[in-house]
């Protein structure tokens, strides 16, 4: 007997296209959460859809107390354009947690 799989997305909050499966998620970088946002940290094969990937550049991670500098493409959703987040392409320091290839979420609270 195979167990169920949970079939739960996070959703643009601006198109409500789903883009990232629930249970790929590794954990909220709870350094980045404020009022309006917080952050979240994918697995680097998430099977993430409705996504478009460009514009790579430096971005700073905090996490655990730990500031990690690394390259980011930019994630916008592929419907309406909105900023999701960003794919890690390079750490410029060990982490023992943030790793090339992962993604990394911007998750927008209802006002």
């Amino acid at each position: 007997m195979t167990k169920p799989t949970l079939d739960a997305w996070f959703c643009c909050f601006f198109c409500k296209s789903k883009y990232a499966p629930f249970n790929r998620l590794i954990k909220e970088l709870s350094a980045h959460r404020n009022e309006e946002k917080c952050w979240l940290l994918f697995h680097e094969n998430s099977g993430l859809q409705n996504v478009t990937l460009f514009d790579e550049g430096p971005s700073c991670i905090r996490d655990e107390g730990q500031t990690t500098l690394t390259d980011i493409i930019r994630m916008e959703c592929s419907n309406c354009g909105e900023h999701l987040g960003g794919k890690i392409v390079h750490v410029h320091e060990r982490h023992p947690i943030i790793c090339e290839g992962q993604y990394v979420v911007q998750l927008t609270k209802k006002p």
